[in-house]
């Protein structure tokens, strides 16, 4: 007999569920619709108990109608408290106290009895679902200052504040295999005064998808300055000097709308041969800028201007 009402109920549950974590979310203006789904279900639970004698039936229906919103809405775990235990209660006065006669009413009672119920729904709904929406834009702006504070705008890569924590961390508990690799764009200044700074903008981009290709997915990328990368990687060396030769075959064949070419001198160091995160960075950097200065000695050019 109440097999139709268990089936609805679970339907209701399971659409709830997946509109509060799915829907809602990435779509924000299908909150009003849901928010009138409850608020219809409430007031036709409500209906259903008033003309027909409580029954298990019209009890679990007008039950899921109230509480669902509140598993997967309102957290609280009194204000669910309070639902079930107002819904006991009822239970137990429409057994045991209230006449059955009671629920067979006239016409006029049963309009008044609709818009009664209507207002109660939208009451309840409009709180629990408004604090739902103040919930997630709370949650949505956290993440958006997150990712500002920790993350570069420009090539959506980690930033120096969140490179330093990084540090830290390693400093206080570094790993056996911990390797530092260290990436600076060979030509930055000269793009940026000759072509302009949407070619310079467009190498750093460039610098950073070509590391994304060798590195994403197993180690973590800094840009940690204007035309500087780190790469913290948690491997021996000779994996490290791999992706580094990765990186070379993709900055040779790489090309933009600006500009044609990219070069991105590096340096790699291991806490194999140091004693602290801090020496291994600085070794890593130190070669690095020796593998830039020969680079532009071998294209006779003086790196100061560059």
């Amino acid at each position: 007999m109440c097999r139709p009402a268990y089936i609805v109920s679970l339907c209701t549950c399971i659409f709830s569920f997946f509109c509060s974590h799915f829907l809602i979310p990435r779509f924000p203006k299908t909150l009003p619709l849901f928010q009138f789904f409850f608020r219809l279900s409430l007031l036709g639970g409500g209906i259903g108990i008033a003309v027909c004698q409580p029954n298990l039936r019209s009890l679990t229906l007008f039950a899921v109608a109230i509480i669902s919103p509140s598993i997967f809405i309102d957290t609280t775990l009194s204000s669910l408290a309070v639902h079930c235990s107002a819904l006991v209660l009822y239970v137990l006065m429409g057994r045991n106290v209230i006449a059955p006669d009671i629920y067979y009413w006239g016409l006029n009672n049963y309009m008044l009895f609709s818009v009664f119920g209507l207002l109660i729904g939208n009451a309840i709904n409009k709180e629990r679902f408004e604090r739902y929406v103040y919930a997630e834009y709370e949650k949505q702006l956290a993440e958006v200052q997150m990712r500002y504070a920790y993350f570069d705008r420009m090539t959506g890569l980690r930033n120096r504040h969140s490179f330093e924590d990084k540090l830290t961390q390693l400093s206080e508990n570094p790993p056996a295999e911990l390797c530092i690799i260290m990436a600076d764009i060979n030509g930055l200044k000269t793009t940026n005064d000759t072509i302009g700074h949407k070619a310079g903008d467009e190498l750093i981009t460039g610098a950073s998808e070509c590391l994304s290709g060798p590195f994403e997915g197993i180690e973590t990328i800094y840009r940690i300055g204007g035309d500087e990368f780190c790469i913290i990687m948690n491997a021996p060396i000779e994996k490290a000097q791999l992706c580094l030769s990765r990186l070379d075959k993709l900055t040779a064949i790489w090309h933009g709308s600006y500009i044609d070419s990219l070069s991105v001198s590096t340096g790699v160091a291991s806490i194999k041969d140091h004693d602290d995160v801090e020496s291994v960075f600085a070794q890593a950097d130190n070669n690095m800028y020796e593998h830039k200065s020969n680079y532009y000695k071998s294209l006779g050019v003086d790196r100061s201007y560059h």
